[in-house]
């Protein structure tokens, strides 16, 4: 394995096998000499055959299966017997079965957990208080069966629901945190004071004393920077630099057809970057990209595609920003701009650029056990990154392949 090719675990990765065996795995694939290629090809067969994904019914079964022993055969146990131990346990343990505002019932709520491929940070926590899961269980689903990183203590709601977990504290505890926490006055902030608390946090949150001194830190770090408009600033500042790009590559286009139309940043539209970056991505009748139920790659990437309502709903203050927002925009920039002798060089730009962006944005580092950022990793270790991202793309809405 080439040495360019090594994630750092303490910037990128938790320590847990199979975030190193996605890593690995990832790099044995660019490594290979075929991939040089076959790279398109060789990504989609990774994403599609290779790369260890954990459907979340059938963990929340598994879980549910060994923790109470059940005395029958695993294929035996039917949903609806899950069904009524799942309500039960959320009736026994007092856990709402939504921690956000919802018109879902509470067996609607349940069967989805049941069925549907994926699912989200919130429903993981929601089920932990329900189900009354440990610290490391709840860790378990976030990093294995999410391909997302483990507990953000940079997170208030999140930090809290880790201490709830430690200590074996009802949905109701964390509630009484949440509130006392928000009367809280910001401590007096010291960078040192938060590089000692921020190097390994759970380490300091034994006790409720310490917890709230915590967050009382954290509520003075973000009064600082605010991560939300810090990400929206991102965010616009990456969106204008692929304009430029799409400008420039406009005027150039001009001029090979004897125009010489000048372009500027002001003339691309969201449309213009759809176009370009979901090239791959088959359109319907309304001109709209074609549902991700189509696509192979449905549940592993989750609606992770740069279409222009996304796009306008994020300028217009609509959608809060996201990390793969900002993951895709600068693969767009590093796609069509970054140029170096060798490949390896632009992945590790990326990295330290998206790492470094992320990270001012409050947001976790780039996460190589996640299907979609292992996806845009792979493509940006090839000579043509762009061409391979609608290459892979458009595979995957292939029947087919």
């Amino acid at each position: 394995m080439n040495d360019w090719l090594d994630f750092d675990p303490d910037q990128t990765i938790r320590d847990f096998d199979y975030t190193r065996r996605a890593a690995a795995n990832m790099n044995r694939i660019i490594d290979s000499a075929e991939f040089a290629d076959m790279d398109a090809d060789m990504i989609f067969h990774y994403l599609a055959k290779e790369m260890e994904i954990v459907y979340f019914p059938d963990y929340l079964k598994r879980y549910i299966y060994e923790k109470l022993e059940m005395p029958v055969p695993f294929a035996d146990v039917s949903d609806e017997t899950y069904l009524k131990i799942i309500s039960q346990a959320f009736s026994d343990n007092g856990a709402p079965y939504s921690l956000k505002p919802t018109t879902t019932k509470k067996t609607a709520a349940i069967r989805l957990w049941l069925t549907q491929p994926g699912a989200s940070r919130s429903t993981v926590f929601t089920l932990a208080f329900g189900l009354k899961m440990t610290v490391e269980e709840v860790s378990e689903f976030l990093t294995k069966v999410l391909k997302e990183e483990d507990f953000d203590f940079q997170s208030e709601e999140e930090t809290v629901f880790w201490y709830c977990f430690r200590n074996s504290l009802p949905y109701a505890a964390a509630l009484r945190l949440l509130s006392e926490s928000r009367d809280l006055p910001p401590a007096l902030f010291s960078q040192k004071k938060w590089d000692a608390f921020s190097s390994a946090p759970p380490l300091y949150l034994l006790s409720e004393e310490n917890l709230l001194r915590y967050l009382s830190l954290l509520k003075a770090k973000k009064a600082i920077s605010d991560a939300e408009s810090t990400a929206f600033a991102e965010f616009s500042a990456l969106y204008d630099r692929c304009r430029d790009i799409i400008a420039e590559m406009y005027q150039e286009e001009s001029g090979t057809m004897g125009r010489n139309r000048i372009w500027t940043r002001a003339e691309i539209r969201p449309a213009d970057l759809e176009k370009i970056l979901c090239s791959g991505i088959p359109v319907n009748s309304n001109n709209n990209l074609t549902a991700m139920s189509a696509s192979l790659f449905g549940s592993l990437f989750r609606n992770r595609r740069m279409s222009r309502q996304r796009i306008s709903g994020i300028l217009s203050g609509k959608h809060p920003v996201e990390r793969f927002d900002l993951i895709t925009l600068l693969f767009f920039i590093y796609a069509q701009t970054v140029e170096p002798d060798w490949p390896a060089e632009r992945y590790l730009k990326y990295i330290d650029e998206i790492n470094e962006i992320l990270a001012r944005c409050q947001m976790l580092g780039i996460y190589p056990a996640n299907p979609y950022e292992a996806f845009v990793l792979m493509c940006v270790v090839t000579d043509y990154p762009l061409d391979v991202y609608a290459q892979v793309w458009e595979m995957s809405f292939d029947e087919s392949t």
